[in-house]
């Protein structure tokens, strides 16, 4: 069920208590260096960026990768008009040899008809994006590739798709429960050279 802004605000204010101070590099640190951190019971988690080589959507020319114990899980960047904020969408892997042509293959349909539309529908809702600054004003848009990157980094509920449909997020067929908690997702590390671009 999505959280209303209070909730959000709250749960936000809880988890930070909790982290260490962010280093001041965040604001030195160019979006495609970034690397985000989060620990877990079952293995750390790490999320950044990869710049596209022309533009992943019209929204940002940066895909957004989340690296879990089991896989990696590709994403780009959609942004509704007015209230709505950031979605991110599944995709395959914008570096693999096939993705070189036309960029990589949709992974969420909701165009389509069929049986499985509501459960698609879930799937969507439960991608929405957090960007925030270090004084956790929210952003309205995604980083870029060259603008400073987020301090803070959240996807609260992704966690529901990834436990009950992680199909949804990956070409894996044989992908499986894979649990991550609601967290706040830190910079841990600014890389000194960005990331190979992808595709397209």
């Amino acid at each position: 069920m999505p959280r209303s802004p209070k909730q959000l605000a709250a749960w936000l204010l809880l988890g930070l208590a909790a982290v260490a101070p962010l280093p001041a590099l965040a604001d030195e640190c160019p979006a495609e260096r970034a690397v985000y951190g989060l620990e877990t019971e079952d293995g750390p988690l790490e999320l950044g960026f990869i710049p596209a080589r022309s533009m992943a959507t019209i929204a940002s020319d940066l895909y957004l990768y989340l690296t879990t114990p089991q896989r990696t899980y590709w994403f780009t960047f959609s942004v509704s008009n007015g209230y709505s904020g950031m979605t991110l969408w599944p995709v395959s892997d914008p570096r693999a040899p096939d993705a070189e042509p036309d960029g990589p293959r949709q992974l969420l349909d909701l165009d389509a008809e069929g049986e499985d539309l509501a459960e698609r529908q879930d799937v969507a809702r439960s991608l929405r994006f957090y960007a925030l600054d270090e004084d956790l004003t929210f952003w309205f848009v995604p980083p870029n590739a060259g603008e400073p990157a987020p301090h803070y980094v959240m996807m609260p509920e992704i966690g529901l798709t990834l436990w009950y449909s992680p199909r949804a997020l990956t070409e894996d067929a044989t992908a499986d429960r894979d649990p991550i908690p609601r967290g706040i997702f830190q910079q841990t590390a600014c890389l000194d050279e960005p990331r190979e671009p992808a595709w397209p």
